[in-house]
């Protein structure tokens, strides 16, 4: 394992690369969007002439080398392989051919991250999937819980799915962080509610950090952007849970976001951070 390496699958506009470079970490950014990976060459030419930076123009799949079908709509955060996510409220504006890569063969040529960020639109338990045979994993990783599209409904077995994916690799410890506010959620205490919602969407919406959001800010010295996954590893609150502690923590909050009246199909953005 590259302790010092880590690896952001969904880079789109650098949110998260941005903090892990400011925190010294040798960064691999990934993302199918060419013109993202402009904008980032531009932006960030110290830190690629110093080799601190690495950026790569894949799309995450289960086949390595295939031209793909990319999704590509003014809200560029729904990117996707998967055209229904892409979609979302008639946002899809093109499509372009993008070529693939798996995450095992990733981590085969850049080594294996002392932590992975992956956040690819739908393709986060295909991502997982391909490290089955790996026999080292990054310490830390986090991925989406879930990814739908517009109008889509999944059950409690596959709301579950990426969940499983990490335990199955070996991850038995896990937090669950609702990426709105960047709270990390609990057993204990109800966090999904009308009014919550309305004022997180309010502040979100004018940028302006809020609540939990400007407390990380103050600790790190960094702001979280809107889409930003926040901290990672040990330097996000709370206990640990265990696999059966986390099934039930997820499924508590998604009940309770998906009784809210404010609540939507694709609304409920939460991500599993896992520690082996």
């Amino acid at each position: 394992m590259e302790k010092n390496l880590i690896i952001d699958v969904g880079m789109h506009k650098a949110e998260d690369t941005d903090f892990y470079l400011s925190k010294g970490f040798n960064v691999i950014a990934i993302d199918a969007d060419p013109i993202l990976i402009k904008s980032a060459y531009s932006k960030y030419y110290d830190y690629i002439n110093s080799q601190q930076l690495n950026l790569q123009n894949f799309a995450i799949s289960d086949i390595d080398d295939e031209d793909a079908i990319f999704y590509v709509g003014k809200r560029t955060v729904w990117n996707s392989l998967k055209s229904e996510i892409a979609n979302r409220d008639q946002n899809r504006l093109n499509t372009i051919t993008v070529k693939t890569k798996k995450l095992s063969s990733i981590f085969e040529s850049f080594g294996v991250p002392y932590y992975c960020k992956i956040d690819i639109e739908g393709y986060d338990e295909i991502a997982l999937i391909s490290l089955k045979n790996f026999d080292e994993l990054p310490l830390f990783i986090s991925v989406e819980t879930e990814c739908l599209g517009e109008n889509e409904k999944i059950n409690e077995k596959s709301a579950l799915a990426t969940l499983r994916e990490l335990n199955s690799l070996g991850y038995n410890h896990f937090k669950l962080v609702d990426q709105v506010s960047l709270t990390v959620l609990n057993n204990n205490a109800k966090f999904y509610t009308d009014s919550k919602l309305l004022i997180y969407q309010f502040f979100n919406k004018l940028n302006i950090s809020f609540g939990n959001k400007r407390r990380l800010q103050k600790k790190h010295g960094y702001k979280f952007p809107n889409g930003a996954t926040g901290p990672f590893g040990e330097d996000i609150t709370g206990n640990w849970m265990s696999y059966e502690q986390a099934e039930k923590c997820l499924l508590k909050h998604r009940n309770d976001y998906f009784k809210l009246k404010r609540s939507i199909s694709y609304g409920f953005w939460c991500d599993w951070h896992a520690k082996r």
